[in-house]
């Protein structure tokens, strides 16, 4: 391959590329709240948003779950319902059992949470068999092919594509309950 080919072969693969990034920024339009969030938590919201139109969909999946953490952590304190030195000492499980029991947190959103946990967890804990349940659990698609089919998005609508966009959209939507958009 000379110099002319590879570049026509970066265009082309850039072009395609492309196309994904404009069809994963679809998938996040539009966005509109009411009030303004603090300007670490837009930071962290809209990162998590570019990661995802980029493809980086475990980065979005660990990011989100930090997110969720240092929001929950955030309303326990401000709530004054524990110091910041015991909230410190909470994992995120242990924050969403007590965020439910203060009722700020309701029983729909304990559960995203605690899927987001899990898919979190398996990840960065390297679990390949609780990675390998998640891809069976996106029916006949993935059943029994393993964890690779599930990390690496061979359908639109399947893998950790599918999980990452589910609860980057939660994760938006519970800071905004919070804090609002954008500063």
């Amino acid at each position: 391959m000379d110099e002319e080919e590879f570049r026509k072969y970066q265009t082309t693969r850039d072009q395609e590329r492309l196309e994904e990034k404009v069809r994963r920024w679809k998938q996040l339009q539009p966005v509109s709240y009411g009030q303004p969030l603090p300007e670490l938590m837009w930071e962290y919201v809209t990162t998590a948003d570019a990661m995802f139109i980029d493809g980086h969909f475990i980065g979005v999946v660990l990011l989100c779950a930090g997110i969720i953490e240092l929001v929950l952590a955030d309303q326990l304190v401000t709530g004054i319902h524990v110091t910041r030195d015991e909230v410190e000492r909470f994992n995120l499980e242990q924050m969403v059992i007590l965020a439910h029991r203060l009722e700020f947190v309701t029983e729909e959103e304990k559960d995203a949470i605690n899927g987001l946990r899990k898919l979190r967890n398996a990840l960065i804990h390297a679990n390949a068999g609780k990675i390998s349940k998640m891809a069976k659990r996106h029916g006949d698609f993935y059943g029994g092919v393993g964890m690779e089919f599930y990390l690496f998005p061979l359908s639109k609508e399947g893998g950790i594509s599918s999980d990452a966009l589910k609860y980057l959209l939660f994760t938006r939507d519970f800071t905004s309950k919070f804090y609002g958009a954008k500063p």
